[in-house]
Order: C-alpha cells, then sequence, then structure tokens
C-alpha cells in the first residue's frame, strides 16, 4: 500500500492512499472519495448471551452511526477554511516553499511546476466557492491545504502533486 504524505510542514501528515481512485494531473493529484456511513458501535462477542445482545442492540438503535467522507475518516483530515484572498496568501507561500524544496531535491522539475501549478491555481480561484478545505491531522500551518468539491456522494479531492511524498507500506 502507498500512503502519500505532507511534504512540508513539522509533522508531515498523512493525507491519502492508493485505496482511493488517484488520477494525475499536471500539477495536482485529483482522488475520489465517497460518502458513507460509519458505525460508531463497537461489536465485540464475548461469548455471552446472544438473545440479551440482541436486545441491547434493537434498544441502541442507530444511534451510534455517522455519515463521514471515507477519505478524511481514513485518514483523520481536520477541516479548515479560507476565503478568497486567505488562501490566495496562503497559495503564494506555499507554492514559494515548494519552488524552494524542488530546488534542493529536484532542481529541474521547479519551471515545470511552477508553469502547472499557476494554471492549476487560476483554475481554482475562479470556482473558489465550490470547495472546501481540509488539512492533515495536526493542522500544520506550514502543511498542505487540501481542496474537496462534492459532487452528490462523492467527492473530488485535490492534492498538490509536488507538495506529496509517496511511502510504501
Amino acid at each position: 500500500m502507498m500512503i502519500y504524505k505532507d511534504v512540508l510542514g513539522y509533522y508531515k501528515d498523512e493525507l491519502f492512499s492508493d485505496a482511493f481512485p488517484i488520477e494525475e494531473l499536471p500539477a495536482l493529484y485529483s482522488v475520489t472519495a465517497k460518502n458513507v456511513v460509519k458505525d460508531l458501535n463497537v461489536k465485540v462477542d464475548l461469548g455471552g448471551d446472544a438473545h440479551e445482545e440482541a436486545e441491547e442492540a434493537k434498544a441502541a438503535g442507530d444511534s451510534g452511526t455517522v455519515k463521514v467522507i471515507n477519505l478524511v475518516d481514513s485518514h483523520r483530515l481536520q477541516p479548515t477554511s479560507f476565503d478568497k484572498k486567505g488562501y490566495l496568501t496562503y497559495l503564494k507561500g506555499y507554492m514559494k516553499e515548494i519552488e524552494a524544496y524542488l530546488g534542493e531535491r529536484a532542481p529541474g522539475e521547479a519551471a515545470g511546476f511552477r508553469k502547472a501549478a499557476q494554471e492549476a491555481a487560476k483554475t481554482i480561484v475562479d470556482d473558489f466557492d465550490s470547495y472546501s478545505f481540509y488539512q492533515g491531522e495536526n493542522l500544520d500551518a506550514e502543511g498542505m491545504a487540501v481542496l474537496a468539491r462534492p459532487a452528490g456522494d462523492t467527492w473530488t479531492f485535490l492534492f498538490w502533486k509536488h507538495g506529496i511524498k509517496a511511502e510504501k507500506y
């Protein structure tokens, strides 16, 4: 299994894995997620009275379920928010840090990244109000702000490709 982690920030948070459909775009990874119902009731069979356990489950009802986005839940992403001006300020600093990161590790990719990232950023800003934002579980201010857009029961998450490091587990 491949786990994709943030390359910036102190914590290098886990952001997604190859358990989700991934499409590689020029500057971004587009990852598809779904709304799912998560059962919060822990079911442990201790070898007790099956009839008694069935009665307890019936009494509990469906109160132990919650609707979640599977990718957010699996990788413990945290919701955050931006207005357009705040996001543009964040993005400018983030892109500068990614370029510095690439300059140290992959100098040949920096120019291509800059061009592709500018085009992707323009598209994102043009449709800014349709996005929600997430960060890694530690809410690292230096890390990536992930974009998410709903479409019915599915979501498209956008991750800056050069801000991700894949690790095999």
